[in-house]
């Protein structure tokens, strides 16, 4: 009995001892997996590549008639200015004629936007855009609405200030702008007042010769 004694606490002693012993490795792992789970957590997940935005961007018709004036006024002027200005009037080495297919020349200012929205319907657009004058050389670009021509009127005595307008055509509503277009050289005003089929012949620099609309559908 003194034998079982003795023997207990030292067997007990041992499993203590071997315990106390292991702690500092123990503690070690513990620390290690601790902080292995908070970088884990506090890891911000990468944006997943097929995700939307649930915010919708909109546009108003205004905007979006505005901005596309800007870019078609912005070709328009530079095309007057760098082609027909430049290579016909100042340094005359080509010729802008109405007949430039035939007369291998540039064509005209008012062709090119003409073939340019053209192009645009014929690609499938939805908005549309078209110069018209209240005196036109070619009968084709006199207004054919109301809200074209009281545009029009508007922006001959308000060059400054844009005229916009809701009309319906062909069954479809849509929101009509109108910007002025004015003389930007004097290729424009000379063309104007020496065509023998301009009714008007006073043009000057700077001056409201038509005016570009654009259209933008109010229901699609």
């Amino acid at each position: 009995m003194k034998t079982k004694h003795k023997a207990r606490p030292r067997t007990i002693k041992f499993l203590w001892i071997s315990e106390l012993r292991a702690w500092p490795f123990t503690a070690v792992w513990l620390f290690f997996f601790c902080a292995l789970f908070l970088v884990a957590g506090c890891r911000e997940e990468p944006p997943q590549a097929n995700a939307t935005n649930s915010t919708e961007v909109t546009f108003k018709p205004q905007e979006m008639a505005d901005a596309l004036h800007a870019v078609i006024a912005a070709n328009r002027e530079q095309y007057s200015l760098q082609l027909v200005q430049r290579l016909c009037i100042e340094e005359k080495v080509l010729n802008a004629t109405g007949n430039w297919k035939q007369d291998k020349a540039l064509p005209l200012p008012a062709q090119m936007l003409r073939m340019e929205s053209e192009a645009v319907q014929q690609k499938g657009a939805e908005f549309h855009y078209v110069l018209r004058s209240l005196w036109p050389i070619n009968p084709k670009n006199a207004p054919e609405t109301d809200t074209e021509r009281l545009g029009l009127q508007f922006v001959a005595e308000h060059p400054d200030t844009n005229y916009y307008a809701a009309e319906s055509l062909g069954g479809r509503r849509y929101f009509t702008a109108v910007y002025a277009d004015t003389a930007l050289c004097t290729a424009c005003v000379d063309c104007h007042n020496r065509h023998q089929e301009s009714p008007r012949t006073n043009f000057r620099i700077g001056e409201v010769m038509g005016g570009i609309i654009v259209r933008v559908p109010l229901e699609f």
